[in-house]
């Protein structure tokens, strides 16, 4: 028996023996990422494994990333390399016998004298990569004490309006990140106006696909905007605060404190705000009030865990007092709807959200995504709302008060998972998001309506109480599997699925104006429940070269559409089946010129309100009828997207082109009875709605980018299809701008742009008896500092507008604004600035809306004039 078990052991020894020899000699795999500093991947860096006399070497792929099959010494020397960067070694062995050995992120330092040579030569440091233009921060000088906005007003093809909103090649920037991670969430102006510009590294444009193509290089869906802002890796430990306080005559005040604080990884950021200047709204509608608290944070936690969150609180108290003057165009006919209303709303509003990223190990990541918000908020009004149909017959509708209040929440998560398994290019990816939305919303209404026709006059009451709520549950998820077919095709296998339930109900009670008893209005109180449910299952396949790459897939699509009107037992369903092909294609002519198309599909659901088959007649004149037949709209985009940099003159230019086009687009179709002027709306599907859109922008730097001029401009066509009358009416759209902007910025003399615009606008109608409207619009601007003395600045912003073609007047305001700052106490810590806004005292706004058959030309009140003084503080700490 002893002799048995000593023969087994035996065995087992040598068994393990021999395999662990034999494994010892078997060939594995040796894969890795290169990246600068800053966290980007370095496409093309050149990679060796050194054993005495023998070696093997790669390059890296587009994400930075490389692989080496078939390695069989046990310890090598790994050298990296990449033009531009300093090379680096370091010594590996593999004394586990890993399979797969897998080596820490490759981070490359850039060579400090190829650097000096291309500032002191004036070439501007802007790289265009795919799906990103990287500027660097040191070509785009900024006074001392400037937060990042001011570095972002200088960067081409980027502009900041005076709300403090970023557009990007003529599309908005819809978050901000810091080295990456999310910051302030979607508060745009915060982010930029919370960091101090002379600590950034460089400032990237990103076309973002979502945490998937970071991951996976998966880019199946339409991408948006992002501006990423890198630290310098020396200001990753220290602070900086800034605190304003002032006061004006008019009682304007304005009183803040930000501040950042940074240790590594870690780094937390505050914003508190008080004021009445409409700072947070810049020159938006009405007159605010303002009071808002952001915080943010980020942190790593060893190499597995790191997290970001934001959080913001916002109360703001705003009055408006606008007047539109809406026509409506049928044959032989326009119904004139002149109207004025004084509106105040007070809105308390909390948001959260976050991020929490798990690396389990080199093949397994998991990002969660939660977010809340709540929102409060208070709403009266009141005003006349004058119909007049020929001048012989006129409605005049009086609200002298209509109070309401609403409470809405929502929260949910985003989840994503990959796994990559052993095999290059081989991973399996699921994303999914649940969010649920409550709101509700009371409202007390009350109109005196007036009517005169022909010199006969009628009076009426209308007093109502309106109850809404609506829930909204859903959930989306998404299914990818990827196989690489070869070292640069990739086949791309995906399920897509999304299922909305939403519950909404409507009470209305009609109120005694002598009793003020309410009676409950049964005809124009609805429950209706409808949901919302799309399979969508497609392939995709992908190609991926140094010079171009391409993705070609199709999908099938069937959609459902359920409604169940539970106040009048009736059910409905819609079904539709669509194929969806994809398609996107990246070629990069030099590392300086690149061209990118896509193509999207997808579809949307009809909103509630459109649903809902009642008679809304809250509005004697305008009574509304939703249609509980309508199918979902298919809409179809292209997007064509070229940049170009030229690193040795610093030009940069940007061209895109969008195609759109809607299927079964939901269009109002309009009655009117000239005799009681009374309009009555539904909706129905349509098609024929399609839109092309188009805009460039093309910068030349001269003398070190002291001098820079910007040509701009754009245009859009859309073809609106409406009813009226029984009539199908198609209007044709036409806007068109150009533009062109000069940019002086001499170190310690001056920072300014003088900005020129021309814009026209202009609508056919297919309709007989229905004339063309144009309007033109010609704008002149220069905003911009002096400085004087070191410590003296004289700022600067004047702009005329000149309007015409508006139907409710021509305003062309001229608003002047100016400030001296300055700055004392060591490091200039302190600054005195006096402030005097709009001196002419002329801000309005005017814009106009274009509607198939319907113009609705706007104005309101803005801020006037004011002056007000105010301190700063600034106090700083790095390294």
């Amino acid at each position: 028996m002893k002799k048995t078990v000593l023969k087994f052991q035996f065995s087992v020894f040598l068994l393990l023996f021999l395999s662990g020899t034999t494994f010892a000699q078997s060939a594995y795999t040796v894969k890795g990422v290169v990246q600068d500093t800053a966290g980007n991947s370095l496409p093309g860096a050149i990679i060796r494994l050194i054993n005495g006399k023998d070696s093997v070497s790669t390059s890296t792929d587009l994400n930075g990333g490389f692989v080496l099959n078939n390695v069989k010494f046990l310890s090598f020397q790994l050298k990296a390399a990449y033009i531009g960067f300093k090379n680096t070694t370091r010594p590996v062995n593999n004394t586990k016998g890993e399979k797969v050995l897998v080596i820490p992120t490759i981070k490359l330092r850039e060579n400090s004298n190829t650097l000096r040579e291309v500032v002191i030569s004036g070439t501007p440091p802007i790289r265009i990569k795919e799906d990103t233009v990287q500027f660097d921060a040191k070509a785009f000088k900024v006074r001392d004490g400037d937060a990042v906005e001011e570095m972002i007003k200088k960067l081409p093809g980027l502009t900041v309006d005076k709300d403090g909103k970023v557009t990007a090649q003529g599309k908005p920037i819809t978050k901000i990140r810091v080295n990456g991670k999310d910051f302030f969430g979607s508060d745009v102006a915060t982010a930029i106006q919370n960091l101090p510009a002379d600590i950034v590294q460089n400032l990237q444009v990103i076309d973002d696909y979502g945490d998937q193509a970071k991951v996976t290089g998966i880019k199946a869906d339409e991408p948006e905007k992002i501006l990423n802002i890198n630290i310098q890796p020396d200001k990753k430990k220290g602070y900086f605060a800034r605190g304003t306080g002032g006061m004006g005559n008019e009682g304007r005040y304005i009183a803040s404190v930000r501040g950042n604080a940074f240790k590594g990884e870690r780094q937390v950021s505050y914003d508190l705000s008080l004021n009445n200047t409409n700072i947070r709204g810049g020159n938006g509608n009405g007159i605010t009030n303002n009071r808002s608290v952001g915080l943010n944070y980020k942190n790593e936690w060893g190499k597995k865990v790191n997290a970001d969150w934001s959080y913001r609180f916002n109360n703001s108290d705003n009055n408006t007092i606008s007047s539109s003057y809406q026509q409506t165009f049928y044959s032989g006919f326009t119904r004139i709807v002149d109207a004025n209303n004084n509106n105040n709303t007070i809105n308390r509003n909390h948001e959260f959200s976050g991020n929490v990223e798990l690396k389990f190990d080199t093949l397994n990541y998991l990002k969660v995504s939660p977010f809340v918000s709540f929102n409060n908020g208070d709403n009266s009004n009141g005003g006349n709302n004058n119909t007049i149909n020929n001048r012989d017959t006129i409605s005049i509708r009086r609200t002298f008060n209509q109070a309401a209040n609403s409470f809405s929440r929502n929260i949910g998560s985003n989840f994503f998972f990959n796994h990559k398994f052993l095999k290059p290019g081989r991973n399996v990816s699921f994303w999914a998001s649940a969010a649920y939305n409550k709101g509700d919303n009371d409202r007390d209404s009350r109109n005196d309506d007036v009517k005169d026709s022909l010199g006969f006059v009628s009076y009426a009451r209308q007093y109502q109480y309106i109850e809404n709520f609506n829930d909204n549950f859903r959930v989306n998820a998404n299914v990818t599997y990827s196989e690489p077919l070869s070292k640069a095709t990739f086949l791309d296998l995906r399920y897509f699925y999304n299922y909305s339930n939403t519950k909404n109900g409507r009470d209305l009670s009609d109120i005694n104006p002598s009793t003020e008893e309410k009676v409950f209005n049964e005809q124009q109180s609805n429950n209706y429940n409808y949901q919302f449910i799309t399979n969508r299952i497609g392939f995709n396949l992908r190609h991926v070269k140094q010079k171009y790459n391409y993705s070609i897939g199709v999908n099938a699509q069937p959609v459902t559409l359920k409604g169940n009107d539970l106040t009048r037992n009736i059910r409905t369903s819609k079904e539709t089946f669509n194929w969806i092909p994809s398609g996107r294609f990246v070629y990069k002519f030099t590392k300086q010129k690149s061209l990118t198309a896509n193509y999207f599909g997808r579809s949307s659901q009809p909103g509630f309100n459109q649903l809902q088959p009642i008679v809304d007649s809250t509005n004697r004149n305008n009574i509304v009828v939703g249609n509980s037949q309508l199918d979902p709209e298919f809409n179809h985009t292209v997007n064509v997207e070229y940049n170009q940099s030229d690193w040795k003159k610093g030009n940069m230019f940007f061209a895109n082109f969008n195609y759109n086009q809607i299927d079964n687009k939901i269009v109002n179709t309009r009655t009117f009875d000239p005799t009681s002027l009374r309009q009555y709306t539904t909706y129905v599907n349509t098609d024929g709605f399609y839109s092309l859109r188009g805009n460039y922008s093309y910068a030349i730097p001269f003398d070190e980018r002291k001098y820079t001029v910007t040509f701009y401009g754009g245009g859009n066509f859309s073809n609106n299809v409406g009813f009226n009358n029984g009539l199908k009416n198609i209007a044709k759209n036409y806007v068109a701008d150009q533009g062109i902007k000069f940019r002086l910025d001499i170190k310690d003399i001056m920072d300014t742009e003088f900005n020129t615009n021309y814009s026209f606008n202009t609508t056919e109608y297919s309709l007989p008896n229905l004339d063309d409207r144009t309007t033109n619009r010609y704008n002149f601007s220069i905003e911009g500092r002096n400085y004087f003395f070191k410590d003296l600045t004289l700022g600067y912003s004047i702009n005329k507008t000149i309007n015409k073609g508006f139907s409710s007047g021509n305003p062309n305001p001229s608003i002047l604004n100016l400030y001296t700052e300055y700055r004392f106490l060591k490091g200039n810590m302190g600054a005195l600035r006096f402030y005097a806004f709009d001196l002419f005292n002329e801000n309005t706004g005017i814009s106009r809306d274009v509607f198939g058959d319907e113009i609705i030309d706007s104005r309101s009140n803005r801020l006037g004039r004011y002056f007000l003084m105010s301190f700063v503080l600034r106090v700083r700490k790095f390294g």
